[in-house]
């Protein structure tokens, strides 16, 4: 079964300006994102997901195609798992 993320625990995010400002508590940090990465975590806080069933999602919301996502999801990602505003759920 693929990895599934969600967003950290205690994760705060708030629309500022034309992005979005997000705490994590993992890091400590207060990092700024842009629509896509704040559109991540949206879709990871509705349901645990993998890569995969990521893109298709976003893809449903915005009419791209999924693998046209996956590129920009390939992109967010490290920012996202090393900032500790994602974190992969434990395999069960």
């Amino acid at each position: 079964m693929p990895t599934r993320y969600v967003p950290a625990p205690g994760l705060l995010i708030e629309a500022l300006g034309d992005g979005w400002a997000a705490f994590s508590p993992l890091s400590g940090e207060t990092m700024l994102l842009n629509d896509e990465s704040a559109a991540i975590i949206e879709l990871l806080s509705e349901r645990p997901q993998d890569h995969s069933s990521l893109c298709a999602a976003l893809s449903a919301d915005t009419g791209l195609e999924p693998h046209e996502l996956g590129a920009r999801i390939d992109d967010a990602w490290p920012k996202l798992l090393e900032g500790g505003l994602i974190v992969a759920l434990a395999a069960s």
